[in-house]
């Protein structure tokens, strides 16, 4: 095999199938409705592909540098179930790649390999969907070419046998049975190989070529070892593309909004390093001037309290969804990870590079959003940064009926093998400002000194006693996501129905209640509240909002007045305000042991 031109034909015959999905994403979204019908699947591959196009570089490389480019690339760009998946597969054909002699043999071998991988990625997998046209496909390319078919001939069929089975998904799940659609994730799958077998094959010829990217980033810091507390807290990196500024403006306009400022690239990609206290300032600057295709924030002041005065050898580590009191994170010494919002094909962090003030500027009836779990990549950095720190670690997440994080997290746990001696986690079943209750208990037990199986045991216990009730001032926004039924969210909307949500004891949404104001809804909430306090059965309260100061200041009076308990305010995640929309309101407490 000449390594240089077929690893250049297998880079542009990856580059052509995603293309092919980049493509496709309207008509994806369009017909996502598993597992939830939030119609994001498009843009979630979508922004996996174009993380990939991004990142990869037409410089002289074996086979396996270029399948780790690929690799890296899927882990940073992953969003969304299907999304991380796929990155998981990629990167199970990397690690199945070893080095040595290079032949599509040993190609097709990994393909093969990374199947299982890619189950793994799920608690439960289910037949029909993107995991089932990745088991044909690959199953089918190894066994015809074990059979002595071509490589291309052998791609012609695992292509054909490939769309059967994205057919077949339509009848392997009722939900798609009954809507007549098949499986988006699979779909999208099916037009990567697709594109990717076509281009091989000589069928299509007009993938785009690729600009060689100078590998000029050595001047971005890679690891920062912080002797000295931060002057600005955020250390921040974005990379834009098609920067329609002249780099040295752009240079001058950063240069007042942090320290340590490096810009490494070109026009065409360009690689952002600053600090500064404010990055979701930084991002709302280079916004204008181009395509921001990557973000990563680390918290320095929280390493350096690490490094320096380390309160336990527990380590607690929750994801944005959980609102607490900011200043928490420091005191404490928590972790967390940021959960991925989507604003139409716009990436931000949440409560790093976004805040519910952004969502409410930026929502109109055109733009849609969605929110995802963290990036592999996060999930990877972080457990990395805490080994060899903490003797244990707790991670407590977004209850797992609500979003993909529990299981990601469970998946990159058993990938890396980290011992369930070291580290615990806990789905909490719970969202918002219950989520953060349970973390701030969390903490005092780590205060406390108690053993790791102890604080485990009595977090378990501590959140079967947490409630949550959420006061929706419009429908909007979960009609849109698909967690509100159209056909009721509409009927509600008619009779200008506010409505009243918590949570079951699985961590599912409910609807409990509903007034024809949203000050009624919260005088109901009050109302229960009072009666737990009155009989002594609250320990602790705490409320969120989503841009509703009025109705805060409102509850806060009420409950100062009938309570005359300590509880805390903080504004809630951008996850919770696109799920529950402006003017929410949320009120969680801990009810006392043995009631």
């Amino acid at each position: 095999m000449n390594t240089k031109i077929e690893s250049y034909r297998l880079l542009q015959s990856i580059v052509a199938g995603a293309e092919r999905v980049i493509s496709s994403k309207q008509e994806l979204n369009k017909i996502n409705i598993f597992p939830v019908a939030d119609g994001d699947t498009g843009s979630n591959l979508s922004s996996l592909m174009q993380s990939i196009i991004d990142s990869i570089s037409t410089d002289n490389m074996s086979i396996k540098q270029l399948l780790n480019q690929i690799s890296d690339a899927a882990l940073i760009g992953a969003r969304g179930n299907s999304g991380v998946i796929f990155a998981q597969y990629l990167n199970a054909v990397s690690e199945n790649y070893q080095v040595g002699e290079e032949n599509l043999e040993r190609l097709i071998e990994s393909f093969g390999k990374a199947v299982s991988s890619a189950y793994s990625a799920l608690l439960e997998p289910k037949e029909g969907t993107i995991l089932s046209v990745m088991r044909t496909w690959s199953e089918t390319l190894v066994t015809n070419h074990k059979n002595g078919l071509s490589f291309e001939n052998s791609l012609l069929h695992a292509k054909n046998k490939a769309y059967d089975a994205v057919i077949a998904t339509q009848f392997q799940m009722v939900i798609l049975k009954k809507n007549k659609l098949v499986d988006s994730g699979a779909k999208g799958f099916y037009y990567f190989i697709e594109g990717f077998t076509d281009f091989y094959c000589g069928i299509i010829n007009n993938a785009k070529l690729i600009v060689t990217t100078t590998n000029n980033n050595e001047d971005i810091p890679q690891q920062h070892k912080i002797l000295e507390k931060p002057v600005h807290r955020y250390c921040s990196e974005f990379i834009i593309k098609e920067l329609k500024i002249l780099e040295v403006e752009l240079k001058n306009i950063l240069s007042e909004k942090g320290d340590s400022l490096v810009l490494a690239g070109n026009q065409k990609k360009l690689k952002i390093h600053i600090h500064t206290n404010q990055p979701h300032k930084i991002l709302t600057v280079l916004e204008k001037y181009g395509t921001i295709t990557y973000q990563k924030i680390d918290d320095m002041a929280l390493q350096y309290e690490i490094s320096q005065n380390k309160k336990s050898s527990i380590a607690i580590v929750t994801d944005s969804v959980a609102d607490f009191p900011k200043e928490l994170i420091l005191t404490e010494q928590i972790h967390v990870l940021p959960m991925n919002i989507a604003i139409n094909d716009q990436y931000f962090l949440d409560k790093l590079t976004i805040n519910s003030e952004v969502i409410q500027a930026k929502s109109t009836p055109d733009v849609k959003m969605n929110t995802s779990q963290p990036s592999i990549q996060t999930v990877d950095a972080l457990f990395s940064f805490l080994e060899g720190k903490y003797d244990h670690v707790i991670v407590i997440t977004v209850s797992s009926k609500l979003s993909g994080t529990y299981q990601l997290i469970s998946q990159r746990i058993k990938a890396k093998d980290l011992s369930d001696k070291w580290i615990h986690l806990f789905d909490s079943k719970l969202n918002s400002v219950a989520q953060g209750l349970l973390v701030k208990q969390a903490t005092q037990l780590v205060d406390k000194g108690l053993p790791f199986e102890k604080i485990v045991e009595e977090i378990k216990k501590i959140s079967e006693r947490i409630f949550i009730y959420v006061a929706v001032k419009d429908l909007t926004p979960m009609i849109r996501s698909g967690r509100v039924p159209k056909h009721l969210g509409k009927m509600a909307q008619k009779f200008s129905l506010h409505p009243i949500v918590s949570l079951d004891k699985e961590g599912r949404g409910k609807l409990i209640g509903a007034s024809f104001s949203q000050r009624k809804s919260m005088t109901k909430i009050m109302k229960k509240i009072t009666a737990l306090s009155r009989h002594s059965k609250l320990e602790e309260i705490a409320i969120t909002h989503v841009l509703s100061n009025d109705d805060v200041l409102w509850c806060e009076d009420f409950l100062s007045k009938k309570l005359g308990e300590h509880f805390y305010i903080s504004d809630s995640s951008s996850a919770i305000a696109i799920a529950a929309g402006a003017g929410s309101v949320a009120i969680a407490g801990i009810l006392k042991e043995n009631i």
